[in-house]
């Protein structure tokens, strides 16, 4: 049995990207407990918020041909004030499905076209404390002879590399990195 009633959601700050949200919850023995998250859904309500998660992002984790190499972002992240290693990675459109952010977003960020999808992830929730936001995994394979022109934002400030298996090591000893990409990049750096 769920310990907490949701009582109440409104929404407080939306921007062109995020809507803050206080949420008001009943406790079990009724005290009132207010909560604040953040969504990229503008219209959550109530009834909404229980509904199965849809992905609102994508993450591609991208090997070369013979997987000896990943392709790793290094992008500025203004939470940090820094720049942090990951994936690929963005948004869903509103227009489109989960596998045609993935080619888009791949060819926006990196320049590559997909090759081929060898595992897709249903959407999964990487700061839930946080965000209701879900994030579909897709597993690639690329062609590095493939390259072509980036169409990055604006305001992205995103570098993209190709590492081996000991330069992923390095990463993971000394820098910033994300915790989805942490884990993928140790489990490949780590394979016999």
């Amino acid at each position: 049995m769920n310990p907490f009633k949701l009582t109440s959601l409104v929404p407080l700050r939306p921007d062109r990207w995020l809507t803050y949200y206080e949420a008001t919850y009943q406790t079990e023995n009724g005290d009132l407990m207010p909560y604040h998250f953040v969504s990229r859904n503008p219209d959550l309500t109530i009834e909404t918020l229980k509904r199965p998660a849809n992905a609102s992002a994508v993450a591609m984790f991208c090997y070369n041909q013979d997987h000896s190499q990943v392709l790793l972002t290094k992008q500025f992240r203004q939470p940090l004030n820094d720049f942090i290693y990951g994936n690929p990675a963005g948004l869903v459109e509103a227009t489109e499905t989960v596998e045609q952010a993935i080619s888009r977003e791949l060819m926006e960020e990196t320049g590559y076209p997909l090759i081929k999808v060898e595992q897709y992830f249903a959407p999964s929730y990487s700061s839930p404390g946080l965000t209701d936001g879900a994030v579909s995994l897709a597993i690639c394979t690329l062609d590095q002879a493939l390259y072509t022109a980036r169409s990055l934002e604006a305001d992205e400030r995103l570098n993209v590399l190709w590492v081996n298996r000991a330069e992923a090591q390095t990463i993971l000893a000394n820098e910033k990195i994300t915790g989805r990409t942490q884990i993928l990049l140790w489990q490949w750096a780590n394979e016999q």
